[in-house]
């Protein structure tokens, strides 16, 4: 290469270069933006939050600078994952223009996970549940983020061991399982009469159930109150 040909590819990359910083400084900006969002609504430290830019629509860096841009998620549909959202260029209370991105956002939470592998129809107790920092990504709206909604639930599939655990995986234990030996109480017009039965279905006090009289050879239908009571009105 010439000493002329040199000089001109100093020139060039000496003339590019700024631009190719401009770019960058105006992405990192924008991660950045991004990050301070997430980590404030999340309650964590930004350096928890991971930020990969997928589309990136151009925005006069100056308005960065100025930090006259503000992210603007789709009403009630805050989530992590890959999504898109918009930035917002605003004079005053009014938006002046907005500029779509589409990313794919991760956060490090401490959320509470299965200490060890856990059985169908276990419950969950400070014994066997633990809080561990998981990264979460689209998942975050369905994982069950506060140990106090977990304990004493009822796993409805086994769990495996340091997995988070998502809402589908739980659910209060009934009162009364399917097949358990109840007291069906018949009332009338003030007289009550007491039959041995058997749930037809598993329930709560206070939801209404399917109960079997063996001695009757009837299946009524009832309020399950305390005590393995089904109280069964008889009046039409």
């Amino acid at each position: 290469m010439n000493r002329n040909n040199y000089k001109y590819l100093l020139l060039a990359v000496a003339l590019t270069a700024p631009l190719l910083l401009s770019a960058f400084d105006a992405n990192q900006a924008k991660s950045n933006l991004l990050a301070h969002y997430y980590a404030r609504e999340l309650g964590v430290n930004q350096d928890q939050i991971s930020i990969l830019l997928i589309h990136v629509a151009d925005i006069d860096s100056n308005l960065l600078q100025q930090h006259r841009i503000s992210v603007e998620p789709r009403p009630g549909h805050f989530n992590l994952g890959h999504q898109t959202l918009w930035l917002v260029e605003r004079r005053g209370s009014l938006i002046n223009r907005r500029f779509p991105i589409t990313l794919n956002v991760t956060a490090e939470l401490v959320i509470p996970v299965a200490k060890r592998n856990i059985k169908r129809l276990e419950l969950l107790t400070e014994q066997n549940i633990e809080l561990q920092t998981v990264r979460l990504g689209h998942s975050y709206t369905r994982v069950i983020r506060d140990s106090n909604q977990l304990l004493n639930k009822m796993a409805v599939q086994a769990l495996r061991a340091g997995k988070p655990i998502e809402r589908n995986m739980v659910r209060i234990q009934p009162d009364v399982q399917l097949g358990d030996e109840l007291q069906v109480v018949l009332q009338n017009q003030g007289l009550a009469l007491q039959l041995p039965g058997i749930a037809k279905q598993e329930g709560q006090i206070g939801d209404e159930i399917k109960v079997q009289c063996p001695s009757a050879r009837k299946e009524f239908k009832g309020t399950l109150s305390a005590g393995k009571q089904v109280l069964v009105s008889l009046r039409r």
